[in-house]
């Protein structure tokens, strides 16, 4: 089957699918905005057990909506191709910097292979919905392989080589390919045989430059600490930095001769130690976490040497355990109260709400430990809630009173919204094989505690914990596409991408208070002697996206466009390229020659017959 039929059902599944859920669903019309397709190449088994690149034919139609992603195929696709969708349209609207809830769409798959499925068509569908958007036509010689990661980077695919061969099979003249994958000789040869080009790319914003002619690319603004976050985070730090000093100065001077309580200060002083060099360095949000932390240590030893005077120790501790849980719902009430003006504030809000239910947490924690017999680890994590407790309040505290924005049915959507998309890409991580056991667990722990705040009707707390989920579930894709780079060279292109997001955000009147204190971790990591541990980067960049984008997407101000420039992407010019080049001009060149010979003679034959008759004529006369 041709092009030009695959095309027209790919048009005909994908208003079919886009009539039935607009019409039977929405039960309302909707604007079409435009549609785009493109070749897409997967693989199919062969009974030898080797494998054959197969073209299909992707196309995507984008209405307005409210950010909706429907995928439909002839064949079937796997079920988990439905995620693919999901994350490569939130990778489109990010690149150009769009609310993808402004926006339905529907994509359709058409191919002759049985079935369709994988995440290596990723970067393709990210194309294909930015065309739309933008209205930038794509090439129709161009083509591509290589997923889409949440940072805008183009991750390993498997089969490349057998994929660029198909493509060169169906007249593609550019095959682009992720930078972290190899083409073998043999496909290089075939491929450059039949005057197609392979080019290597790291991030969309290239490919998409090479579909269309157009650069996305903007220029960042760096100076990204604005006066609100350095204040507010300031005044954050000061509040724990005075509450931890009066912990010191009560047991500074705790039994010299008990080893524990001796060892526990030792940390806490080298903790200090950080907190007060960030401090010093303007990094009052990374100053304010080291104190959480420094301050567990002094609590922690407290309460180790109130014990050391309690015959029964498990019953004592059980009775501070029980009086921190009974004063969690007085607490919560108190940081419930309406106190967020803004999109910029609900960060601090959503740390108010989580801190305490980390407290809660961390007490049925050390009620379990307790329970099994396991002191030392029951009092880390009664003395972990203890604080917890103080910093949800402190962290409410230093909030403006007044009329918030928001009602509890915001609260409710974003809620749903942001449970469903870090379901979306947790179920990618699984497509993409990643291997990860503990922060797969962790990731894991944060989605069941967010879906069970949602049923309990605890909205807030169950977005940071969505977003947590989302964040780690972001951060595994993007370290399992590096498998065969070195970090640096990807590197760049996480810390463009959290500082992408923390611009647009400023830009939409909003400060990203998260955002922007995890992109600080990420730097001050970044320069410290532990830099070599890459998943850390990683981590903190991850974080700082997504933070920045939740808040980009809950102001009521416009995002800013970004500015798309007419800048053809070079091609490199494939050996066999420059042969036909040259054929040709030796060509033109014969046949300019030629057509001077055959003009001389002409003209000789011309001017011979002119002679004969100018004499006839001096004869006649």
């Amino acid at each position: 089957m041709n092009l030009k039929y695959r095309v027209l059902i790919a048009v005909f599944g994908v208003m079919l699918v886009a009539f039935l859920s607009v019409h039977l669903v929405h039960g309302e019309t909707q604007n079409v905005i435009g549609s785009a397709s493109l070749y897409i190449f997967g693989v199919e088994q062969l009974a030898n057990g080797s494998v054959l690149g197969v073209p299909a034919v992707l196309n995507v139609t984008v209405t307005n909506g409210t950010g909706q992603v429907f995928l439909g195929s002839t064949p079937l696709t796997q079920t988990d191709t439905q995620a693919q969708a999901v994350i490569s349209t939130d990778v489109a609207c990010e690149a150009l910097n769009l609310n993808c809830n402004h926006y339905n769409f529907y994509y359709f798959i058409t191919s002759n292979s049985p079935e369709v499925g994988g995440p290596s068509a990723g970067g393709a569908f990210a194309i294909a919905a930015m065309s739309v958007l933008t209205g930038k036509p794509l090439s129709k010689t161009v083509a591509m392989t290589g997923t889409a990661n949440p940072d805008g980077s183009i991750g390993i695919v498997g089969d490349v080589s057998e994929k660029s061969e198909a493509a060169a099979d169906m007249g593609i003249k550019v095959f682009l390919y992720p930078s972290s994958n190899n083409v073998s000789q043999s496909a290089v040869s075939y491929d450059e045989a039949q005057g197609m080009t392979l080019i290597p790319i790291s991030s969309i914003d290239q490919a998409f430059q090479y579909f269309t002619g157009y650069n996305i690319s903007v220029n960042l603004n760096q100076s990204i600490y604005t006066p609100l976050y350095n204040s507010l985070m300031k005044d954050t730090y000061e509040l724990f930095n005075s509450y931890q000093n009066s912990i010191y100065q009560s047991i500074r001077n705790l039994n010299p001769n008990n080893s524990t309580i001796q060892s526990v200060l030792g940390l806490y002083n080298s903790t200090y130690s950080t907190e007060v060099s960030d401090a010093k360095a303007g990094k009052y949000y990374v100053a304010a976490s080291m104190a959480v932390e420094s301050t567990v240590y002094l609590t922690e030893a407290d309460v180790l040497d109130s014990l050391q005077n309690v015959s029964n120790q498990s019953a004592y501790l059980q009775s501070l355990i029980n009086n921190q849980t009974n004063s969690i719902p007085s607490v919560y009430n108190y940081i419930a109260n309406d106190h967020v003006t803004n999109a910029s504030t609900l960060d601090v809000k959503l740390i108010a709400v989580d801190r305490l239910a980390q407290a809660s947490y961390a007490l049925n924690q050390s009620s379990t430990y307790l329970s099994e017999g396991d002191l030392p680890d029951a009092i880390y994590q009664y003395s972990l809630a203890v604080v917890k407790k103080i910093s949800s309040i402190y962290w409410e505290s230093i909030l403006p009173v007044g009329k918030s924005n928001f009602s509890q049915n915001t609260y409710e959507n974003a809620s749903q919204a942001y449970l469903y998309k870090a379901s979306s890409y947790m179920q990618y991580t699984g497509l993409l094989g990643v291997n990860d056991p503990s922060e797969v667990s962790i990731m894991q722990q944060y989605f069941t505690k967010a879906n069970n705040y949602f049923n309990d009707g605890q909205y807030v707390p169950s977005i940071f914990d969505s977003l947590e989920a989302l964040a780690t579930a972001q951060m595994l894709i993007e370290e399992n596409s590096i498998t065969n780079v070195s970090f640096p060279s990807v590197e760049g292109q996480m810390a463009y991408s959290a500082l992408y997001s923390i611009n647009n955000a400023e830009k939409a009147g909003v400060t990203p208070f998260l955002g922007v204190s995890y992109y600080q971790y990420a730097q001050s990591f970044a320069n410290s002697s532990q830099a070599n541990n890459e998943f850390y980067l990683i981590q903190y960049y991850s974080f700082s996206r997504v933070y920045s984008e939740f808040e980009a997407s809950l102001s009521n101000a416009s995002l800013p466009s970004i500015s798309i420039t007419y800048a053809p992407a070079l091609t490199p010019i494939s050996k066999s390229s420059i042969e036909t080049a040259l054929l040709f001009i030796l060509g033109l060149a014969i046949g300019i020659l030629a057509g001077g010979v055959l003009y001389e003679y002409r003209l000789y034959r011309i001017l011979k017959k002119m002679g004969k008759r100018s004499s006839r004529r001096r004869h006649r006369r």
